[in-house]
């Protein structure tokens, strides 16, 4: 019972600095965004909010990481297919690949500070409520982005799973991959362990990241090629903790 009350407090306190960072940091970057390049506002912004986010679970709700597959991170910008179970990766892998684009629903360009932040971002801010109109956007603007050099992060699962489960991927990243020729990056974890879908506690542990080799997106079928990146996540989310 005292530990679990320890591990709500620590959890309660977690959410409190990252509701101040996150009215805080957005502010300067209000103030001080049209003085950054282009090419340097996602690491400047992102990667910056995302990593205090980051050290925040780690030292007040003892989530550490450990990650296999560095090696696989392209140089060239790429279309990353993840499994979705938490908050955790969302951050996480902003600070992976940079620069990046990424792919929001469009109401949070109207949360106050973070989302007026977020529109100088080059966000891709779809309505999911047009699931078609969604598609072409995500297409249009993140073969754009890519050409640009910014990377594209896609949960195919559509929504998060509780841990261990696995949704069928859709196609929309590997449409994407292939008219834009570009590689897809499948990534793999078990964030949803330490920190649960839809649950406020926090438990302490270290969660396992896992990158796989880029898959070409050449002389390949949308369908094999999602399918190719859904079996390298299914395969290896098999030998997660």
């Amino acid at each position: 019972m005292f530990y679990r009350a320890f591990l709500w407090f620590r959890t309660a306190v977690f959410y409190c600095l990252l509701i101040f960072w996150t009215l805080f940091y957005p502010s300067i970057v209000l103030l001080t965004i049209y003085f950054v390049p282009r090419k340097c506002r996602h690491r400047y912004a992102v990667v910056t909010w995302c990593s205090v986010a980051l050290a925040l679970v780690r030292v007040i709700c003892g989530i550490r990481w450990k990650v296999e597959g560095k090696e696989n991170i392209p140089d060239q910008s790429c279309v990353i297919l993840s499994n979705h179970q938490s908050t955790w990766e969302t951050f996480y892998l902003q600070t992976v690949f940079s620069p990046q684009s990424t792919v929001i629903k469009k109401e949070l360009l109207n949360i106050p500070f973070f989302g007026w932040a977020f529109r100088f971002l080059s966000p891709i801010a779809i309505n999911r409520s047009d699931r078609n109109a969604a598609m072409h956007q995500l297409i249009d603007q993140g073969t754009h982005f890519l050409k640009e050099g910014n990377s594209v992060l896609i949960f195919p699962e559509g929504t998060r799973r509780d841990w261990p489960n696995l949704g069928k991927f859709s196609r929309g990243g590997a449409m994407l991959a292939k008219k834009a020729e570009v590689n897809v990056v499948p990534v793999v974890h078990n964030a949803g362990r330490y920190w649960p879908n839809g649950k406020w506690l926090k438990t302490p542990g270290v969660i396992t990241v896992k990158i796989g080799p880029p898959i070409t997106s050449e002389d390949k079928s949308t369908t094999v090629l999602s399918k190719q990146a859904y079996e390298w996540v299914s395969e290896h989310q098999k030998t997660l903790d």
